[in-house]
């Protein structure tokens, strides 16, 4: 049985391959493709070296899919590479918890997180792994930092979010992209005076002027070791309140109410870099 085969038996006979049997198996391999074969020998073929080609065929795919495409809404003249990256979970049968415990409760005993980045400029794929649904985006922005080199721009959602993760990009020489967390502080040097900045200020000054986006520098951190630039963008008032009745909702579930800067933050879209040229945000 020759590797061609095997992907078709595993990608392409069947939507319920999980509930087929290796004796299935077999009689699939011998009625479409003349292949007999016993079920302990299909069984053998089921290891590591099948996950390995598996990975390798998917990624030579979503290359050819994806090279040539999406290159061309970035301008990459500053960078060597521009990696983006995010995550994709379900659920597996539970007889694989073992292996990819899921979140408990009432969901699945078994789920996995496939972590997928890709390089605009190259158009390669830098990362394509299956890991446990507990293997948070958080953790795997800190674990998978040495991918990063000077010249890189990084773009990471709100799950990637770390400051370890951030400082580990700087350390490795390239800059960041990533949208700001709507509970996480933020802080200015005023003089000597250390400032918390505060949303609800900033939502009434530019509602005020009528200005839609503002640029400023920051600190993440209270030490004010971090300095990054902040995008601030004012939305539209649909686009609010569409977030207000999902918060509402969420907030009733928990028996909580939400707070005057929380709603503040709610109208607004917030954006960091540790590149300042605002050219990074064209696209956006």
């Amino acid at each position: 049985m020759g590797g061609f085969t095997f992907l078709c038996l595993l990608a392409f006979n069947s939507d319920a391959l999980a509930f087929e049997s290796l004796n299935d198996l077999t009689v699939k391999l011998e009625l479409d493709h003349d292949i007999c074969i016993k079920k302990q020998s299909l069984d053998e073929r089921f290891n590591q070296r099948a996950v390995s080609f598996l990975t390798a065929a998917i990624a030579e795919l979503f290359s050819k899919q994806l090279a040539g495409g999406m290159a061309t809404l970035i301008s990459c003249d500053q960078f060597e590479r521009i990696l983006i990256k995010d995550s994709v979970c379900f659920q597996i049968d539970q007889s694989l918890s073992k292996f990819y415990p899921g979140s408990g409760g009432s969901g699945s005993a078994a789920s996995v997180r496939i972590q997928f980045e890709y390089d605009l400029v190259s158009g390669s794929i830098v990362d394509l792994s299956l890991n446990a649904f507990n293997d948070q985006d958080a953790t795997n922005s800190t674990l998978t930092i040495d991918v990063v080199r000077e010249g890189d721009l990084v773009i990471r959602d709100l799950a990637y979010m770390h400051l370890s993760a951030l400082r580990g990009v700087l350390q490795n020489l390239g800059d960041f992209l990533c949208r700001l967390q709507a509970n996480k502080n933020v802080y200015q040097l005023r003089g000597k005076k250390k400032v918390k900045l505060n949303f609800s200020r900033i939502v009434r000054a530019m509602t005020d002027a009528g200005l839609e986006k503002f640029e400023d520098w920051v600190f993440l951190d209270q030490n004010l070791t971090l300095q990054v630039r902040l995008f601030v963008y004012l939305l539209p008032e649909r686009v609010y309140q569409e977030r207000i009745r999902k918060a509402h909702l969420n907030a009733q579930k928990k028996g909580r109410q939400l707070g005057k800067e929380f709603k503040a933050r709610a109208r607004l879209n917030l954006f960091i870099t540790s590149y300042a040229r605002k050219w990074c945000l064209r696209g956006l």
